[in-house]
């Protein structure tokens, strides 16, 4: 696939700070850091040309390197709670030469914070992407709710239709099947990242995971339910 003018490109971006896990990106995960994982998965992929971890943690960026990966050093402010992933990618792809912005290079954008992502799901979906011919690919998970049944409250407090009133009594096998992105991969050509000023979602193809892959380290009931899950996949 790689023809000399495609190259593809990883970025993990992986920021000291977190929430609710502390030091999430290297929380150990059966034994690993947790940023382990999607540095071995990008390493497996067949199609990845690089990879780079992007961080403002000198212990982060460190441990990456140890595992044989690039690393961009990057400014704080890019990586605070405001932070947003577009901001990253920009700074990313302001580091790279010149000729990088212009070609049709592919970027995939992996958060570490999906250990169950492995190298395969990687391999496909960028082949599903560049076999489309689409501006990228998004993996995504089949909602367990159909969104179509949600309220919000207005102002009053009452209950009120997210969608369509009708919608939210409809049997469920009768609505549309739904998908959200799981966070695990994000593709696309730079040249539709730097023409739609961000991530080109909308356009772009899905790469459907299983619930089970699909997991995303938010809090130590994540770490659990993540640990169980590799447990089995290796047993």
């Amino acid at each position: 696939m790689n023809d000399g003018y495609t190259r593809i490109i990883a970025l993990i971006p992986a920021r000291g700070g977190s929430k609710g896990i502390l030091r999430k990106n290297l929380a150990l995960l059966a034994g690993k850091p947790l940023i382990a994982y999607t540095i071995e998965a990008a390493r497996s992929a067949t199609l990845i040309d690089e990879i780079w971890v992007s961080s403002e943690d000198e212990e982060i960026i460190k441990v990456s390197e140890s595992f044989g990966v690039k690393t961009l050093l990057r400014p704080k402010d890019l990586a605070d709670d405001s932070a947003s992933a577009d901001g990253v990618v920009f700074h990313f792809i302001n580091s790279l030469p010149n000729s990088a912005q212009h070609h049709e290079y592919i970027l995939v954008y992996l958060q570490p914070t999906s250990p169950l992502r492995d190298g395969t799901h990687i391999d496909q979906a960028l082949q599903a992407m560049v076999k489309s011919e689409a501006a990228g690919v998004v993996s995504v998970v089949e909602a367990d709710k159909p969104p179509q049944k949600a309220f919000v409250l207005d102002e009053n407090g009452y209950l009120k239709s997210l969608f369509n009133e009708r919608l939210s009594n409809e049997r469920r096998q009768d609505l549309p099947r739904c998908y959200y992105p799981n966070g695990a991969i994000y593709a696309f050509r730079i040249s539709a990242f730097l023409a739609r000023n961000g991530f080109p979602s909308n356009g772009s193809i899905p790469f459907i995971m299983s619930s089970t892959d699909s997991i995303d380290i938010d809090n130590l009931a994540d770490l659990t339910r993540a640990e169980i899950a590799i447990g089995e996949k290796n047993g």
